[in-house]
């Protein structure tokens, strides 16, 4: 049981897909908990300015999520699939590059003295899944050649 789940989530190097999914999944449970995140910080200063609240935020991440995990772990126990992985690795880039910009408005138009560790950290997870994007794209060339 334990190197079964091991092999899901570990299984041809997809650690880091299930940790962009999971840290969406978070990112969506942390809106969707009481209070008003997006309130806390000027950092989300440019999600407030672009009228999303917590509810416009949170329930298309937990979309995207959900979905990206369903697709890896069907990829990883059943059949290969790599086209569903590469459309969450896309949608995963594209949320974590539009995160990466919202965090860097408020240093970039003045709102504030410095710039946030979120705008970096999800540039970064944004690049890595360009990575995942390219690679199970690769995926399905090569299966679809076999």
């Amino acid at each position: 049981m334990t190197s079964r789940m091991s092999d899901t989530f570990l299984q041809h190097g997809r650690g880091m897909e299930w940790q962009n999914s999971i840290i969406i999944l978070i990112f969506a449970l942390t809106l969707a908990l009481p209070g008003d995140t997006l309130a806390t910080s000027v950092a989300f200063a440019a999600f407030r300015q672009l009228g999303i609240d917590e509810v416009a935020l949170a329930v298309p991440l937990t979309v995207i999520a959900i979905m990206r995990m369903a697709g890896l772990f069907i990829n990883g126990n059943w059949r290969r699939s790599p086209i569903l992985r590469c459309i969450g690795a896309v949608l995963g880039a594209g949320l974590f590059a539009g995160l990466a910009v919202l965090f860097a408005v408020p240093a970039l138009s003045g709102q504030s003295a410095a710039l946030t560790t979120g705008a970096g950290v999800y540039l970064a997870l944004a690049a890595f899944d360009v990575l995942a994007a390219y690679r199970s794209a690769a995926d399905a060339s090569f299966y679809k050649q076999h």
